[in-house]
């Protein structure tokens, strides 16, 4: 009976996580130096739940450049703050999302709620 009522406690947090809305186990907020140092210069492949990608390229000068695979493009500013990446483009409006790390992958939430995993493009 205990272990039944240990899976149900823990059901809605395996659920969250299959869900793609909780960030991993044991992933840390980054400081703003530290997402800056993870992203400045980098171009990254980001994989959503649908399906479909984002391309982004992260410029070392504040500037980014985004393609999706659904054919919209965009490009704007961008900066780094504790736990967080902010961002404008010409059409995107500004945004603040959080992000963790674990180990050296990092995991951005969606302003939709779902959490994506960043994958540097070789």
């Amino acid at each position: 009976m205990k272990n039944y009522l240990a899976a149900l406690l823990l059901l809605p947090a395996a659920i969250a996580f299959a869900d793609g809305s909780e960030f991993p186990a044991d992933a840390t907020t980054p400081s703003a130096a530290d997402i800056q140092q993870h992203l400045n210069g980098k171009a990254f492949d980001i994989k959503l739940g649908d399906g479909s990608m984002w391309h982004v390229q992260y410029g070392t000068s504040g500037d980014y450049d985004f393609k999706s695979s659904k054919g919209f493009a965009d490009h704007g500013d961008w900066q780094a703050q504790d736990g967080k990446v902010c961002s404008k483009g010409t059409k995107i409006p500004y945004s603040c999302n959080d992000v963790r790390m674990k180990g050296n992958d990092l995991y951005l939430k969606r302003d939709s709620g779902e959490v994506v995993e960043f994958v540097e493009a070789r």
